[in-house]
């Protein structure tokens, strides 16, 4: 009995062993996932395979030596673009091939790591679809072109406008002017009857010839050999990147998320987080000017440049347009515990984060604690942040914050994480002002300074013209510096007090004057 039982047991030992080396073997051996181009950004720090046209490559694109080729893999309407660190030969432009690399993210873009002879190869039985003439032939050997009528496919880098008799572009490689490794200037003659948005692809064709004055290849287009293959829509503008940059994108059709505000006798749209993240003026279309109707979801339009305002405006349209993904700030925000979890894996990498500031920060000082909850009990992971360059305003206590292109920094000489953030936008500010209690005491006052805090005080004013808040009955005090409204609520028409009120500002240690030690004030 005690031998067949054991038998058994041996038996069930072996077939476990056997499963679990067959789960180690498809864990090993088991082919990443097959994605669409246009759904990578859904698969960030993930390995796949994207199947699509070469339509360029560039071989080590900064002159480096670097054993890296940077490919433009097309699903039309769709591009991504791949670094390839190998030195084997490049398929053929126009052939179908297959990519298998690790979906990265920097700066908002975001491409696919292919490493090694077998990451990037033809697709077999693939018919290779002969691109008459492509960008990269023409920057191999421009000369060879000159005066020479070409065919080219391509992605607009600028809208057309119709009704114009001569207007100039230039023909990329990706819908993004930022991520194409192939940029062509075009000269467009002759004129086009409606708008043709930046990013669309297009098939064209011209003469090439050497511009002279501006020193670089170019095409001269009839406006009649222009074909839109694929229209684009609307780029999505993004206030967490500096507003100056949006002048890049003046004259293309873009959407912009934001609230309408009328002030100073004008249209503004103000950025979600508040006029302290960004506002444009706003140049309403019909529904909103004579029906007073407001978008739901953002506003569509076109962004101009206003002579009479000499800023940079949204013109808005009465057309309801599709959202083109290309300039999104794209990608998952990381949460603090992963960073905190394993910091040396985390060095030196850029993630988006986000999250809660665990005290006031002022515009003087560029550091501050950003946590995952609101408060003390809510949070289990605070680290502390740097941000570079200047900010205008208080950041408070519990604001809401965005974080983008956060380098991880390891400081040595503190011994932690840093978050060096150049990008930020500050939403809605979730902790109330906290009560000031004139029993707690100076240690727990010390962590109420420089933040909101709300006073039950009277008003009092000394012969010599201060103003303090007096708690009632005693002889307690603090400095108060008024924004202008605590004579007027502070005291009667007959210059006497109005009795406890509930005060409202910013709570700051300052210098005692004549006396050693700090006093504590309240700034309205």
């Amino acid at each position: 009995m005690t031998r067949r039982f054991m038998a058994k047991m041996w038996s069930a030992f072996f077939l476990s062993v056997l499963l679990v080396s067959t789960l180690n073997f498809y864990a090993v051996v088991r082919e990443p996932d097959r994605v669409e181009i246009d759904e990578i950004h859904e698969h960030l720090s993930e390995t796949v395979k994207i199947e699509g046209t070469l339509i360029s490559w560039v071989r080590d694109p900064y002159s480096d030596g670097s054993d890296r080729v940077d490919l433009q893999v097309e699903d039309i309407p769709h591009v991504v673009k791949i670094r390839w660190y190998d030195t084997s030969e490049v398929p053929p432009i126009g052939s179908t091939i297959v990519v298998e690399g690790e979906v990265v993210q920097y700066n908002g873009k975001i491409w696919l790591n292919a490493k090694g002879m077998g990451a990037i190869s033809e697709k077999p039985g693939a018919e290779v679809v002969m691109i008459e003439t492509s960008l990269n032939d023409i920057s191999a050997d421009a000369e060879s072109y000159r005066s020479e009528v070409v065919s080219l496919s391509g992605y607009l880098s600028d809208a057309i406008e119709p009704d114009v008799t001569w207007q100039s572009f230039t023909l990329i490689d990706n819908p993004s002017y930022q991520d194409s490794d192939h940029r062509l200037s075009v000269s467009l003659q002759g004129r086009v009857t409606e708008w043709i948005e930046a990013g669309s692809r297009v098939e064209l064709t011209g003469w090439v010839q050497w511009d002279e004055r501006n020193y670089r290849w170019s095409i001269v287009v009839q406006s009649s050999t222009l074909d839109v293959t694929h229209e684009a829509g609307a780029k999505r503008l993004s206030w967490a990147v500096a507003a100056e940059t949006w002048s890049y994108d003046i004259g293309k059709l873009v959407y912009v998320e934001g609230t309408y505000n009328w002030a100073d006798g004008g249209h503004w749209l103000v950025a979600p987080g508040g006029e302290n993240v960004g506002i444009i003026c706003l140049v309403p279309n019909l529904e909103l000017l004579e029906n007073g109707t407001l978008p739901e979801d953002g506003y569509s339009g076109r962004l101009i440049w206003s002579e009479d305002r000499a800023q940079i405006c949204l013109q808005m349209s009465d057309e309801d347009h599709t959202v083109n993904p290309v300039g999104i700030l794209i990608g998952d925000f990381t949460t603090l515990a992963t960073i905190a979890a394993n910091p040396s894996d985390w060095s030196g990498e850029e993630v988006n984060v986000a999250g809660w500031t665990t005290g006031a920060i002022s515009p003087d000082y560029d550091k501050g604690y950003i946590g995952d909850g609101k408060d003390y009990f809510e949070r289990s992971t605070t680290l502390r942040f740097q941000i570079a360059g200047a900010h205008a305003e208080w950041i408070e206590l519990g604001t809401y914050i965005e974080f983008y292109n956060v380098t991880v920094v390891w400081n040595e000489a503190e011994g932690r994480i840093i978050l060096d953030v150049p990008l930020y936008a500050v939403g809605t500010i979730d902790v109330p002002p906290s009560m000031f209690s004139w029993t707690e005491g100076w240690e727990a006052w010390t962590w109420q300074v420089n933040t909101l805090v709300s006073v039950n005080g009277e008003l009092n004013q000394t012969s010599n013209g201060d103003l303090w808040l007096v708690a009632s009955g005693t002889g307690q005090r603090i400095c108060l510096f008024d924004d202008g409204t605590a004579m007027t609520t502070g005291f009667d028409e007959g210059g006497n007090s109005t009795g406890v009120q509930v005060w409202t500002g910013r709570l700051l240690a300052m210098d005692a004057s004549g006396n050693p030690g700090v006093q504590l004030c309240l700034a309205l």
